[in-house]
């Protein structure tokens, strides 16, 4: 009777204990992973081409949310959606016959927004593409984010300096006159982060961190320059866990680039 009720006491303890713990164990916070990510027509620093292994880079990021630069064509855009098991919507250049363009893939429902041309003093013509995507498995019930996925031009000419800023504003515009809830900029702006695009989007509402390490996703052999980027608006609505340029120097002439998010108050 007596080695029974140690038995129960020691059990009531046990239980008490764990108990206390799990109350004590602060809540762990809800986040989603975004990835950004230039990947030249998905070819490699080798020279070869291949999707399978850009595939294995986006599944390696653990994103569920994903913005694609340099996208050869929407069948480019679907295979890689296919291949890393995600949806797709394919972001065609506006530049008259082309099929290049960029791409978003998402784990979580979307909703098109739209797709928009963007200035352009090169060659190249270059676009801006939005979704909405319901987060709500994450953040709970009704929670949703605009994620938009951009390529800037890329020359040193006073005229694509001017595209680039002159860009931003365009965003503005085509998705932020009549949406004021969180969101999300995904791109290959070609902008280094101290520079005049990074400033005019700052003064935009975007909030671009680096977690107080540079990082940096373009140069050979080498990276030493950050253009690659995601920023969130409005800064209140964001908590930033973590930032990762992600040690994949041979699949893509630039290092993808990955954030955990937090929205607060969720």
């Amino acid at each position: 009777m007596a080695s029974r009720l140690a038995v129960s006491c020691l059990s009531g303890c046990l239980a008490a204990v764990c108990g206390v713990r799990a109350q004590s164990a602060p809540p762990q916070p809800q986040a989603v992973n975004a990835l950004s990510y230039n990947v030249h027509y998905a070819v490699g620093m080798d020279g070869k081409t291949d999707l399978a292994r850009i595939a294995r880079v986006i599944r390696d990021s653990k994103a569920g949310i994903v913005g694609l630069q340099e996208i050869g064509s929407k069948a480019m855009a679907k295979e890689l959606g296919r291949l890393a098991g995600m949806a797709f919507v394919f972001g065609r250049s506006k530049e008259k016959d082309s099929q290049y363009g960029d791409a978003i893939l998402c784990r979580y429902p979307f909703t098109y927004v739209g797709n928009e041309s963007i200035p352009s003093a090169s060659s190249s013509r270059y676009q801006a593409m939005a979704v909405d995507v319901d987060v709500s498995e994450v953040f709970g019930e009704g929670a949703s984010v605009r994620f938009v996925n951009t390529h800037f031009d890329w020359l040193k000419t006073i005229g694509s300096q001017e595209a680039r800023l002159a860009a931003c504003q365009v965003i503005e515009r085509a998705f932020f006159e009549d949406y004021g809830g969180p969101a999300i900029l995904a791109g290959d702006l070609n902008a280094t982060p101290k520079s005049a695009p990074l400033q005019r989007l700052k003064k935009l509402g975007w909030f671009f961190t680096d977690l107080g390490k540079p990082r940096l996703t373009i140069g050979a052999p080498k990276a030493d320059r950050q253009i690659d980027y995601l920023l969130v608006r409005p800064q209140r609505a964001w908590a930033v866990r973590k930032i990762q340029v992600m040690d994949e120097p041979v699949a893509s002439d630039h290092l993808p680039i990955t954030m955990t998010l937090s929205l607060r108050g969720r």
